[in-house]
């Protein structure tokens, strides 16, 4: 049974989508804010995570940022849910490595579809690439090392730089260049590593960080 961790302030919404997921045959766990919901996610290890961006205490930027910090947590596929339609929060999120944004109020259909495309990718990026949990075997990491010899030597610094964890805002100030320079490299090295949404650049460069490091060069 899949299991998926809602995290929610609002106590009827969050009650309504628990009910929605557990008729879907998904087991759910609830929580009230980003903490609590880290500590289910560590204790549980579900396989997607339902967020609000705006709570009153540790919000779903610090819940993600957190996530992204621990190498068996970062990989699960994480969904923002807001009722604020904001370019600026859609960016923030995304930046952080949030896989899908889906707004108040939605439907039941809209909410499942979210989730089951989510998971798909996710089973389908596994079966492709391996499991990050799992020691990456030598086809795969010799896949990798094909694919980052499409990389510039600026390129390869950045990610090298992202796999280390580091913001746009601390590369552009370690390596003298522009926020807007960096973004863009990102966006070239996502195009060229073949990166879809069901996994952000972070997580892929935390996943092959070994490999990352020894071809930057």
């Amino acid at each position: 049974m899949k299991k998926i961790v809602v995290v929610e302030d609002e106590n009827r919404l969050r009650e309504n989508i628990i009910e929605i997921l557990q008729m879907e045959g998904y087991e759910t766990f609830g929580a009230t804010n980003g903490k609590e919901g880290f500590d289910i996610i560590e204790k549980n290890k579900p396989d997607i995570i339902l967020c609000d961006v705006k709570m009153n205490d540790y919000d779903g930027y610090w819940l993600i940022n957190e996530l992204s910090k621990n190498e068996k947590l970062l990989n699960i596929p994480f969904i923002y849910i807001s009722a604020k339609v904001d370019r600026i929060d859609v960016r923030n999120g995304m930046l952080l490595g949030a896989d899908d944004y889906i707004t108040k109020p939605f439907t039941r259909s809209e909410l499942i579809s979210a989730i089951n495309m989510r998971l798909k990718r996710k089973d389908d990026f596994i079966k492709n690439n391996g499991d990050s949990s799992e020691v990456i075997s030598p086809e795969i990491a010799n896949q990798v090392r094909e694919q980052l010899k499409n990389l510039t030597i600026s390129e390869k610094r950045i990610l090298k730089r992202i796999s280390e964890n580091r913001t746009s805002l601390e590369i552009a100030e370690e390596l003298f260049i522009s926020i807007k320079t960096v973004d863009n490299h990102r966006s070239n090295i996502a195009h060229k590593l073949r990166i879809k949404g069901h996994l952000s650049l972070v997580k892929y460069c935390l996943i092959y960080k070994s490999i990352i490091n020894e071809v930057e060069k």
